[in-house]
């Protein structure tokens, strides 16, 4: 993102999860969770990798569903834009992230 010099930046709000979110829509006609939030915020793989500091390989065993950490769920959270609760909260299998 390019600004100008002096420019203030753009705030990055959290996204909100709520049941009219479209990460609802998308799971509810069968997009995996992380399938949705990934195509939602628009992360390949690779830019996921860098901004969350877990490795490539491991995003996608995390996205054809094994378990992840706290820590990775806090990364992932970082990395889109929304709070971990939020996003925790789009998991439908909740023994996916483990303490």
């Amino acid at each position: 993102m390019s600004r100008r010099k002096g420019e203030q930046p753009i705030p990055r709000l959290l996204d909100t999860w709520s049941e009219s979110h479209p990460v609802v829509h998308m799971i509810r006609t069968g997009s995996s969770w992380f399938a949705a939030w990934q195509m939602q915020k628009c992360t390949p793989t690779a830019k996921l990798a860098r901004q969350t500091g877990i490795a490539a390989a491991r995003l996608t065993a995390i996205s054809h569903g094994d378990r992840m950490s706290r820590a990775e769920l806090d990364a992932l959270a970082r990395a889109w834009n929304v709070s971990a609760g939020d996003l925790a909260g789009s998991i439908p299998d909740k023994r996916l992230v483990m303490d």
